[in-house]
């Protein structure tokens, strides 16, 4: 066997029934896409050659099958051996060649479920039906052609592409090919051995054939594409006569009921076909125009002329009856022929006998066959050109009654057969309607005669004037054209007797009334007196027809009828006269108005409802008392259809009044007394729907009896549906819901219909109103809920919806080949499967937010398994794969996204991962899927974006079904086998073409993105339903980690996505003024789009930046190390697309691509003032509205509109301006009081006008009035808007201009007496759309620029990029440019805020963005900003605030907006302290802009102020102000505004919030800077600060001591509340120690002392006493056996509060009177505490070079973030000596990743090896010994002004009591403190001798020289009060140390000053040193 083999590629077919698919969904108004175009082309050689190119069996083609693989041009089949053998069996038995056959065999095999093991039976009929598809469809595909290059505008075939297609046919051969294929159908045989089924199949679908062949030749002769010649139409017309003398199969094909019906099908066209090419058009042409015939004016000669008559002469009518209908055509082209201007040598023509035909035809009865012709199927159920054959039917019978000269006078049944075909012509072809009434029409000439003369004999012979003019009511202008006719009759007809005084002529047969004449049969209709009328004809005796000379409108004689039939029978002429009036007024809404209109004329009185009724409405009284009085029987239920019909079309165009006079009528019979909604709930129960059976009875009869084209039960659904949208919520529309929905959609499938296609119409019709009802929900209460209640809790309506829907798409397949469904009735059933899923989907959609924590019903429904024959959800799956019907595709996909995003609340109820579908049916809807995404994207839109959108929400919301239906490459790729039965649209099948290799889903969609440059411009909508899929992939990362490597191994995709951002970003968009709402719509989809990539950007940089946080910590893990290992290529991969995003990123801000971005997308669009102004036109028109209403006009307004705004009408006129106005015109004298209001509200309506125009109406009653009507929202409807499924965030509600023109009735408006008004509503609605259009842009531009935010903020803090920071850095001058861009939009937007018109919130979430991302470009370039741009952000979010605080719209989105300005405002402060001289980094830029950001600060502090007294923004606000008065302010200037503004107790009571207590500690230090100041002490201390701090001390820290004693003595607090007292308690000393310091030693801080100190050392000594405790300092013992207590650590904010302490004793200390009287003997315990401490400190002596401690002296772990930050950061002291060598060992956190809470203890266990051996000195260490060095300071002070107050009393006293001395350290003590100073000190001077230290170094050294001075003075008290002296030991070590210290400080002359200071008291303790060492 060979493995490759070739044959000819005119083999291959790519399946014409998808293409049919395709061409059948395009539009036939437009041109075909491009992509059909190609597709046509490439099929050309099918469509000319057509079932030709089906060839027969050849030796190559069997011989080709024999290899494994075969060759079809560019296709590649794999030949499967059970398929061979099947297909050689096929190709014998359909004589089809091998190749073919086995395409077939295949395909066929992809349909089945049968195994190809045998030649079954079943096989065979499924291969042969799949055979005879693709021939069908390939003829319907030419025939499709065809229709469409006619239908397109002008009937052009030049200039389009499908128009070129179908003359390239034409011009290939396609007639004479068509007429062959023909020909070789009519002679063909059945194939052997088959048996009766097969047979019956195979004549099916030749005559199926021969219809579509003949359907095509039809369109090339009847629109001319090509012309029959006198030798084709003789072939024809044998062929005709073949056909029904037998010589053909057609007799043998007719073995059923469809055969029969395609075989006399066949014969019309072929019938229809020889009339079309006769041309009796032009023959009629001729005639109009008189013009002699002539050879070349006809495609036919006189031989040929000849030779045809000889043709047509062998027919005999008697015989064969179809050959009367031509015989009868032949004799009218003859006689017309006969009837032109001739000349003499064209006398052959008389020789013709066309009587002699005329008379053979009409004695067997021609006329009638034509008239069985035009009732038979081929005009009601044919999908061929039917309007094509009435034409050619019309222009027969035209061409007829112009050749006989037909007249009223022929017998009554001649003329009723005449007038039957005229009717059954023209009914329902408005194309044939139109042109009847063209006058330019000749070919209707001679039928608009017959109606004339009809005309004539009105009203005495109505019926049959009535049965045309109703046909010739087909569309608009022809109902217009029929009602002006019978409108503007000029005269009337009647019986009357003859008399010698009536007859006025003899000869010119004038008659004339002398008295007042009664028209018979119409009561008070009478000719005047002296009328005279034209006798028409004698009826006998002296009784003439006369048609008096009295014009009256025929339409009220008809009426004047009708209502006189009111109390008789309904009658035939009843039936008539309302099918007329219905047709009317259904295809012209003006001719509906001038019916309403015509009781006027004859100033009928009526009362109506509420006393406001209108003369107008008789003829809806007419019609509803005809309904009412309606007894049960056929042709009443056809009455009473007609007339609800025509009352619902009444009711559209004026609502409120048709709609009283219809309920009062009560035709319904609906029990009044008891309400609907009083009956309880909506119920299950006979009171829920409350009509009598009488409707019930004749809706039964109607579909049992009846066969009219509007029957019953749809006209009352229709009535029921434009009840229910008039907002109507009476009693009777209630009623008749719930009976249309419990009744009628639940009972009428299964009722007895005569026509069985009126079910599915039912159907949809019920259908549909339960969509509206749907829709209503939303704006009607009473109505709505009863709606909504029945179809989420009644299981009848449930079963009755999915009885439809839940089938299956094989099922539906299946239906195509079933001889018991015919084409209508599939067609009706897919129509309603795509309105239940709408139904479904809606459903779902808008309850499912109200749905309770219990499932309603159907809920439960929807997702059981108990549903028969099929699950719904199973059901829906398997529609998504219908390809025959994309509608159906789209619906199913949408209702299954919908279950996905309801997941989360219908989880408890799923089964499995696979939302309870089995493996099958994954299977069906992954290749399903598949194909949509793969093959049909180019062509369905909708349909591709709904399948993404499903796999959105898949991944989104079902991660398990996702993976499941979607989840592996091979599963992809397997094909299914026989027996899945999945149903895929016949595509490659096996076949491999040269990209063999199917690519995945993510492949597919990653094919779109990277493949289309231009993609985000020309289509926008796909492209972001595409990155909407991606983004939600990336949102569950961790569970699609194989798809996100899919996407990110193509080397195109981010750098497409950047390329989308490039297109997009530098654009200029117009404005929105300018864009249409498509436009609009387009623009948005592009930010969408921006913001998608973006997003998707940022979490890929947020999922690798955790991934490799990770990998470490999984490298550790033993389990997963092999896992790490084996992922390296992955992660390589992944890291190198990482870079090329990073580099793309960082091209977008080294270039000035950030730059346009951020124009683009941080600018503002949207105009608060044109949403005003849409406001204000609506305010507009319903003042315009009201003032109609007031004159009694009530339009085409809905019932609920009208409601409304009488409403507002009535509130309006009482409104308080509205009566100040009506007083000032009554004393002005401007009108009569009755006219007062009218004028007020005219004048109203001219300042609305004046505002929309520019001109604002000033203060006064007109604005009050003009706020009231804005606030009230009358005719300002709004719906919800989802241009993104998949966003969480808020609903979007735009004005619902769908809604507001229902409401409205504007279509109506044309026709009315409101049509001047009509252009007021256009411009609202144009304001409208353009606010619309703005909201939606500003949405989508919101959400890109959060978006660009999340990325620079990700992009710029990622660690991936530390190695290249400085490369990838943006840069400085992009980044400060786009912060000034930035601010300028920002003021633009604030600007924009105007108070009295109203905001959007819109308006304030953007400000709140463009905040956002101003505040972190601050952030990310707090270094490099000038103090200009400080200055400009200062201002920019200054102006924002001023203008906030004043416009409170909506709490919640100011206040966000204003917590973001404030920190915007607290991080532009902090950078301009770094930045400038205050923070000491860099130089002063400019004293002007110091002076500048000052002063912009002092303008800032009253609104910041004002922010402090709002509890939201309290805590930022004191924070900023706090900076501001330490940093940039001195007090007298900032004090004074502070004084006016500040509500400091507001401030002091905040203390006590509990609430609150996080920003406790900022009030306290902004406390502390006003206590600072002498006038801010005395503020706080005037304003009860202590009494608040007494009670904030009280309610924190307990009232009790709450230390514990451990088994050291030491002394601790409880975990719970160590940290709360710990920031308060210092602060408040720190508060307090200001106040003392700032009031000085006047009156007043004495007294406060006298309660500051009693309070602090006895009631909250155990404080004082726990901050003074010192530690215990760890043993070197290593005596294993002693048991040793768990050390509790200490903090650095512990030791903070330690330094408050004693801060704050040194400040009370040198008030030494209030001191020693307040404490008293208290102070000794202070004392030894601060010496205990001190020691503790003395002991960290840490030389260089000394090995460590074996243990850590000193526990003090990192807690807070900022501490761990802190870690991280090195040295900045850099010393081995003292504290600084020693903290490092306590300092290490065994916190990988800390945690930020500063409320837990972080416990550290003494492991003082492994900490030596991996602590190092870092800034946090640092800041730690430097804390300790300070509290070492304090305690030496403190000591010393103890020392120093009792030397001060020794002095006063002349001794020292020894007894009461203080106490003081040891010598020891200090020498260790002296000795860390010198040590550290001399380091860092010796490290930094050749450069310049630090500011902090020199602080550190200062501070140690302090130290060591203090010590040394104290030391001199204890020798000298203890008269001792130095020990020598000490002595030699303290001079060499010092020796080192001095020659250390040479040369710094910061510590020059210091260093004279310690020499002198070095002089005093060590006399003579100085001068031994040569020192001084």
């Amino acid at each position: 066997m060979a493995n490759t083999n070739s044959v000819d590629s005119s083999l291959w077919w790519d399946p014409f029934s998808l293409l049919l698919t395709e061409l059948e969904n395009a539009s036939l108004s437009s041109d075909l896409p491009p992509y059909l175009v190609k597709k046509l082309k490439e099929n050309r050689a099918w469509f000319v050659n057509t079932l030709s190119f089906f060839r027969p069996p050849n030796a190559k083609s069997r011989e080709a099958l024999h290899s494994r693989e075969l060759k079809i041009g560019s296709h590649l089949l794999n030949i499967r051996p059970e398929l061979k053998d099947q297909a050689l069996e096929i190709s014998s038995f359909l004589y089809l060649d091998e190749v073919q056959s086995y395409i077939i065999v295949e395909r066929a095999a992809e349909k089945s479920n049968l195994a190809f093991d045998s030649m079954l039976q079943e096989l065979v009929h499924v291969i042969l039906l799949e055979y005879y598809i693709e021939r069908q469809c390939l003829l319907k595909c030419t025939r499709r052609i065809l229709i469409h290059a006619l239908s397109l505008e002008n009937g052009s075939k030049d200039g389009n592409n499908i128009g070129e297609e179908a003359l390239g046919l034409i011009s290939e051969g396609l007639e004479s090919k068509i007429i062959s294929v023909l020909q070789d159908l009519l002679a063909s045989s059945h194939p052997d051995q088959m048996d009766v089924d097969l047979f019956t199949l195979w004549a099916e679908e030749t005559l199926i054939e021969d219809n579509l062949i003949l359907d095509i030749l039809f369109l090339a002769y009847y629109e001319s594409f090509c012309t029959c010649n006198g030798e084709r139409w003789k072939k024809l017309c044998f062929l005709y006569k073949g056909i029904l003398s037998g010589s053909y199969n057609f007799e043998k094909l007719t073995v059923s009921t469809e055969a029969y019906r395609s075989s006399y099908q066949a014969k019309i066209q072929l019938l229809l076909i020889l009339i079309e090419t006769l041309d009796l058009e032009n023959l009629l042409q001729l005639v109009h125009d008189e013009m002699p015939w002539r050879q070349g004016a006809s495609p036919f000669s006189l031989v040929d002329i000849q030779e045809m008559d000889s043709i047509i002469s062998s027919f005999n009518a008697f015989e064969t009856k179809e050959a009367g209908p031509l015989i009868l055509t032949w004799a009218v082209f003859l006689c017309l022929i006969s009837s032109l201007p001739r000349k003499e040598e064209n006398d052959v023509i008389m020789d013709f006998d066309h009587v002699g035909y005329v008379r053979q035809a009409f004695e067997a009865a021609s006329l009638s066959s034509f008239l069985e012709i035009l009732q038979s199927d081929i005009f009601s159920e044919s999908d061929g050109p039917v309007a094509g054959y009435r034409s050619v039917l019309r222009t027969f019978i035209s061409a007829f009654i112009a050749s006989y000269e037909i007249s009223l006078q022929l017998e009554d049944s001649t003329l009723n057969l005449i007038l039957d075909f005229l009717c059954k012509v023209y009914r329902g072809e408005e194309s044939l309607c139109m042109q009847f009434w063209d006058r330019e029409s000749f070919v209707d000439g001679p039928i608009r005669c017959l109606l004339c003369n009809l005309e004539g004999e009105f009203p005495f012979r109505t019926m049959e004037l009535i049965r045309l003019l109703s046909s010739l009511c087909e569309g608009n202008w022809p109902a217009e054209c029929v009602y002006n006719f019978l409108d503007k009759s000029v005269g009337i007809s009647s019986l009357f007797e003859i008399t010698s005084n009536s007859l006025v002529d003899d000869v010119s047969q004038i008659v004339e009334t002398h008295v007042p004449f009664h028209i018979p049969g119409i009561e008070g209709l009478l000719i005047p007196s002296n009328t005279r009328g034209h006798i028409l004809k004698i009826v006998g005796g002296n009784t003439a027809l006369v048609r008096w000379e009295y014009t009256h409108s025929g339409v009220l004689v008809l009426l004047m009828r009708l209502a006189q039939e009111l109390y008789v029978d309904s009658s035939e002429e009843v039936l008539l006269t309302l099918d007329l009036l219905f047709r009317m007024v259904s295809f012209n809404t003006a001719v509906c108005f001038a019916m309403m209109d015509i009781g006027s004329s004859l100033h009928i009185h009526t009362t109506g409802m509420n006393g406001q009724m209108e003369s107008s409405m008789w003829v809806v009284e007419i019609i509803c008392t005809l309904v009412r009085k309606l007894s049960p029987n056929s042709r009443n239920a056809a009455v009473m259809s007609l007339g609800i019909n025509t009352l619902a079309k009444m009711l559209k165009c004026s609502p409120s009044n048709v709609a009283a006079v219809t309920l009062k009528a009560n035709i319904f019979d609906v029990p009044l007394k008891m309400s609907v909604l009083d009956a309880g709930s909506y119920g299950s129960s006979s009171g829920s729907w409350l009509l009598s059976g009488k409707l019930a009875k004749m809706l039964l009869i109607d579909c049992e009896q009846n066969d009219n084209d509007c029957p019953l039960t749809i006209s009352v659904l229709e009535f029921t549906i434009q009840l229910m949208e008039t907002g109507f919520e009476n009693d009777a529309v209630l009623a008749l819901v719930v009976f249309s929905l419990q009744y009628v959609l639940v009972n009428h499938q299964y009722w007895k219909y005569k026509v069985k296609h009126t079910r599915w119409r039912i159907t949809l019709k019920v259908l549909e109103l339960i969509r509206k009802g749907i829709m209503i929900t939303s704006y009607s209460e009473k109505l709505g809920e009863i709606i909504r209640d029945m179809l989420l809790c009644d299981s009848s309506i449930h079963n009755t919806l999915f009885r439809i829907v839940c089938t299956t798409s094989q099922a539906l397949e299946k239906l195509y080949t079933s001889r018991l469904f015919d084409l209508v009735e599939i067609e009706g059933l897919t129509v309603a499967i795509c309105s239940v899923l709408d139904i479904l989907f809606n459903m779902l959609s808008k309850f499912s937010k109200d749905m309770s924590s219990s499932l309603p019903i159907f809920l439960q429904s929807v997702i059981s398994s108990g549903i028969k024959p099929i699950p719904v959800v199973a059901a829906i799956v398997s529609l998504i794969s219908y390809f025959r019907n994309p509608a159906i595709q789209i619906g199913a996909a949408k209702v299954l996204s919908m279950l996905l995003m309801l997941a989360d609340v219908l989880q408890q109820c799923l089964n499995g991962s696979s939302f309870g579908i089995d493996d099958k049916q994954i299977t069906e809807l992954r290749h399903s899927v598949s194909y949509i995404l793969l093959q049909q994207s180019v062509g369905q839109e909708d349909l591709f974006v709904a399948i993404v959108n499903l796999l959105t929400s898949a991944a989104c919301y079902q991660p398990a079904f996702f993976v499941a239906v979607f989840s592996t490459q091979e599963n992809l790729d397997v094909r299914p086998n026989n027996a899945s039965g999945v149903m895929l649209p016949g595509d490659e099948v096996s076949l491999k073409a040269v990209d063999s290799k199917k690519s995945s889903l993510v492949d597919a969609l990653l094919g779109f993105v990277v493949d289309s440059d231009d993609i985000i411009n020309s289509n926008p909508r796909v492209l972001f339903s595409i990155l909407n899929f991606f983004k939600a992939l990336w949102q569950r990362a961790s569970q699609y980690t194989s798809f996100l490597d899919s996407l990110k191994s193509s080397e195109k995709f981010w750098r497409q996505l950047s390329n989308f951002i490039l297109l997009t970003s530098g654009v200029d968009n117009p404005s929105v003024e300018n864009l249409t709402e498509m436009e609009a719509l387009n623009l948005a989809y592009r930010y969408r789009c921006q913001s998608v990539i973006m997003e998707i950007m940022a979490y890929d940089m947020f999922l690798q930046k955790k991934l490799l946080d990770v990998e470490p910590l999984a490298k550790q893990a033993p389990e997963s190390r092999d896992r790490v290992e084996n992922s390296i290529s992955t992660k390589k991969s992944n890291a190198t697309n990482l870079c090329d995003q990073r580099n793309i990123l960082s091209s977008w801000f080294r270039t000035s691509v950030l730059d346009n971005l951020i124009k683009s997308l941080a600018s503002y669009d949207y105009d608060n003032e044109s949403y005003f102004l849409a406001k204000v036109a609506a305010s507009l028109v319903t003042v315009h509205v009201i003032g109609k209403l007031a004159a009694g006009d009530s339009g085409s307004l809905s019932i609920s509109s009208l409601e409304k705004i009488n409403t507002l009408s009535n509130k309006l006129r009482s409104h308080p301006a509205f009566s100040e106005l009506l007083l000032q015109y009554s004393k002005r004298g401007y009108s009569e009081g009755k006219e007062l209001n009218n004028l007020v509200l005219s004048d109203l309506y001219y300042q609305l006008q004046g505002e929309l125009e520019g001109r604002k109406i000033s203060s006064g009653p007109f604005k009050e009035l003009s706020q009231y009507l804005v606030e009230s929202r009358v005719l300002q409807a709004y719906h919800k808007y989802d241009i993104d499924p998949f966003v969480t965030a808020k609903d979007l509600y735009l004005f619902d201009l769908v809604h507001v023109r229902a409401e409205l009735g504007l279509d109506l408006w044309d026709h009315s007496k409101w049509k001047t008004s009509k252009a007021i509503v256009e411009r609202m609605l144009k304001y409208m759309q353009d606010a619309n259009s703005m909201v939606l842009l500003a949405n989508s531009k919101l959400s890109a620029l959060k978006a660009l935010t999340n990325v620079i903020i990700i992009f710029e803090n990622d660690s991936l990029g530390q190695q290249t920071a400085t490369k990838e850095k943006s840069s400085d001058q992009i980044v400060l440019s786009c912060i000034d861009h930035i601010c300028r939009c920002f003021r633009a937007t604030v600007e924009s805020l105007t108070p009295f018109m109203g905001a959007s919130t819109d308006t304030f979430h953007f400000l709140t963005a463009q905040a956002e991302l101003l505040l972190h470009l601050m952030q990310s370039r707090h270094k490099s900003v000038t103090l200009s741009i400080c200055i400009l952000v200062l201002k920019t979010s200054g102006s924002g605030l001023k203008v906030l605080t004043d416009f409170r719209p909506s709490v919640d989105e100011v206040n966000n907006t204003l917590n973001l300005l404030l920190l915007l405002l607290l991080s532009t402060v902090e950078f301009s302290c770094l930045n400038s001289q205050f923070g000491g980094i860099f130089d002063v830029e400019s004293v002007e802009d110091i002076a500048k950001f000052s002063n912009v600060c002092l303008g800032l502090l009253p609104v910041l102020c004002n922010r402090i007294a709002t509890a939201e923004h309290c805590t930022l606000a004191l924070t900023i102000v706090d900076l501001i008065l330490r940093s940039f302010l001195t007090p007298n200037t900032w004090f004074p505004i502070v004084q006016n503004h500040l509500q400091l107790q507001y401030v002091i009571m905040k203390l006590q919030d509990k609430n609150s207590f996080s920003s406790i500690s900022i009030i306290m230090k902004f406390f502390l800077t006003l206590a600072r100041v002498r006038e801010g002490a005395e503020m706080l201390l005037n304003s009860g600060f202590l009494s608040s701090l007494r009670l904030l001390f009280s309610e924190s820290l307990g009232d009790t001591p709450f230390m514990l004693t451990n088994n050291k003595g030491s002394l601790s607090i409880s975990s719970e509340k160590i940290e709360k007292p710990q920031q308060i308690w210092g602060l408040g000393l720190a508060v307090i120690t200001a106040m003392v310091q700032s009031l000085g030693d006047g009156s007043s801080c004495v007294d406060f002392l006298d309660n500051v100190i009693p309070y602090l050392f006895c009631e909250k000594a155990y404080m004082i006493s726990y901050y003074l405790s010192a530690p215990d300092f760890p043993s070197d013992d290593h005596d294993k056996k002693r048991p040793r207590a768990q050390r509790t650590p200490s903090s650095l904010t512990t030791l903070k509060e330690t330094e408050h302490t004693l801060m704050l004793m040194c400040v009370l200390a040198k008030h030494w009177n209030s001191w020693v009287k307040a404490m008293k003997e208290m102070d000794s315990h202070l004392r030894e505490q601060s010496i205990h401490l001190l020691a503790f400190i003395s002991r960290g002596t840490q030389r260089v070079g000394e090995s460590p401690s074996a243990t850590v002296p000193l526990l003090c772990p990192p807690v807070l973030k900022e501490e761990f930050e802190y870690c991280k950061k090195p040295s900045f002291i850099n010393s081995r000596n003292g504290w600084f060598a020693l903290v490092p060992l306590g300092c290490v956190s065994k916190q990988k990743f800390p945690a930020v809470s500063t409320t837990t203890a972080l416990i550290i266990r003494s492991r003082a090896t492994e900490n030596a051996q991996h602590a190092s000195q870092t800034y946090f260490s640092d800041e730690v010994a430097l804390q300790i060095y300070r509290i070492t300071f304090l305690l030496l002070k403190f000591l010393c002004l103890q020392a120093e107050g009792a030397s001060r009393r020794a002095e006063e006293v002349g001794y020292v009591d020894l007894a009461h001395f203080p106490e003081l350290p040891m010598p020891e003590i200090l020498h260790g403190l002296q000795d860390q100073a010198i040590a550290i000190v001399t380091e860092l001077c010796a490290a930094n001798k050749l450069k310049q230290i630090p500011k902090q170094v020199q602080n550190i050294c200062c501070l140690l020289l302090q130290i060591m001075e203090m010590a040394l003075y104290l030391e001199l008290c204890v020798l000298q009060i203890c008269g001792i002296r130095p020990v020598l030991g000490r002595v030699e070590d303290f001079s060499k140390a010092v020796k080192q210290l001095i020659r250390a400080t040479e040369g710094h002359a910061f510590l020059k000053g210091s260093v004279k200071s310690l020499k002198h008291i070095i002089s005093f303790v060590y006399p003579g040193l100085l001068q031994t060492e040569e020192l001084m």
